[in-house]
């Protein structure tokens, strides 16, 4: 396989085109299952690009379509091999439970990141606002690689954590 090469096609076309166990990391951003219309402004002359979110057949023909991608990318993982999904609330428990635990198998959960999408706060009417993403972070066997990174933060980072106790520094920030 050519490294650092840009493939355009059908992502599952080209993921059976890979071989068995060649690839160390996959990090896969799907469609969230919105049953939205986008309109994204692109590049500097502001060229507006659209797609779809939209599926026909709801939430099963969703699961189908990233499950038969999935079990491609399991294949292709090498042992040592792992898989970040990102995806949002519309369908995060689905995706774990119906795909990434039956792939995987529920043992190679090795986390669950959540990343907060915004600060923006907004008056809340009947329900708790939905402001974070998912990233689920699965290895094909218990002999996977994972290599942490550290950096040192900056004293402007350091400044925002006023708290202190016997593991560290840290802040509060409101839950809702």
């Amino acid at each position: 396989m050519t490294v650092n090469q840009l493939i355009l096609g059908d992502n599952l076309e080209v993921l059976k085109s890979f071989t068995s166990e060649s690839v160390d990391l996959i990090y896969l951003d799907p469609p969230f299952f919105s049953n939205r219309n986008y309109e994204v402004i692109w590049g500097d002359t502001g060229e507006i690009r659209s797609f779809q979110d939209r599926w026909e057949g709801g939430i099963e023909h969703y699961i189908a379509w990233l499950k038969e991608r999935v079990e491609q990318m399991h294949r292709i993982l090498k042992p040592t091999g792992s898989i970040f999904l990102h995806c949002d609330w519309h369908a995060d428990a689905y995706i774990r439970v119906d795909i990434l635990d039956k792939i995987f198998g529920i043992s190679n959960l090795i986390n669950t990141f959540v990343w907060k999408r915004s600060t923006n706060r907004s008056s809340i009417s009947k329900a708790a606002r939905k402001n974070h993403d998912t990233i689920f972070y699965y290895s094909k066997t218990k002999e996977y690689t994972y290599n942490q990174l550290f950096i040192e933060l900056s004293q402007t980072s350091k400044n925002l954590y006023h708290n202190e106790d016997e593991r560290g520094s840290y802040q509060t920030v409101p839950l809702l």
